[in-house]
């Protein structure tokens, strides 16, 4: 009798941490999609299909240059394969326009996304990684190296690095593309080109 009262309360605790461990993943992803959901959906799709367009003219691009074959490390080698990688993009999509990804109906939204991760007290961290660890390095610093559509980041200017809150907020990127500041201005970089895609001035 006893046994069988020690196994029944063995299975309920089991069950009862099965429950909690689903609220909370339930929790979670709620989480995460209502942070998505601020941006409308037709401007997400809208958003994806502009990024698809590009990632086609970086695939194109790739294949007219020569492979850099993965595991290499030589720095030289690798900035070389960027270079060839930006002049073949930049054939392909000679005229870029501000607002091509970040279009003008889009802005809005994602200047508040962003916004919304970096003021007040809870934005502090995220705010303060973001203008002390990119271009300029901090607030104090000199003006922001120029940035332009097509052109190479540049090389000595450290990459900022975009708080996890703030990645939340924003439309995910795909395998080629990331987003980075320079001061308080949103850029699109391309990663195996190391170009400029896009900008955002005034995010925050």
């Amino acid at each position: 009798m006893q046994r069988n009262s020690t196994m029944k309360r063995t299975f309920g605790c089991v069950l009862f941490l099965v429950l909690v461990a689903a609220t909370v993943r339930g929790s979670g992803s709620q989480a995460t999609t209502s942070q998505q959901a601020t941006i409308p959906q037709d401007d997400l799709k809208d958003f994806q299909s502009r990024v698809q367009k590009y990632l086609a003219i970086q695939k194109k691009a790739a294949g007219s240059v020569s492979s850099l074959h993965k595991g290499v490390t030589d720095a030289a080698l690798i900035v070389n394969h960027q270079h060839q990688m930006a002049d073949a993009i930049r054939a392909l999509r000679p005229n870029p326009v501000q607002g091509e990804i970040f279009t003008p109906w889009l802005r809005g939204t994602l200047t508040a996304a962003v916004k919304g991760q970096v003021q007040g007290k809870a934005g502090t961290d995220a705010k303060a990684t973001i203008l002390g660890e990119g271009n300029p390095k901090s607030p104090e610093s000199p003006s922001p190296s120029k940035i332009t559509l097509n052109g190479e980041y540049p090389p000595k200017a450290p990459l900022s690095t975009v708080p996890p809150r703030v990645l939340m907020a924003l439309p995910t990127l795909p395998e080629g593309l990331e987003y980075r500041f320079v001061g308080r201005t949103l850029i699109l970089r391309d990663t195996r080109a190391d170009i400029v895609v896009d900008i955002l001035p005034n995010a925050f």
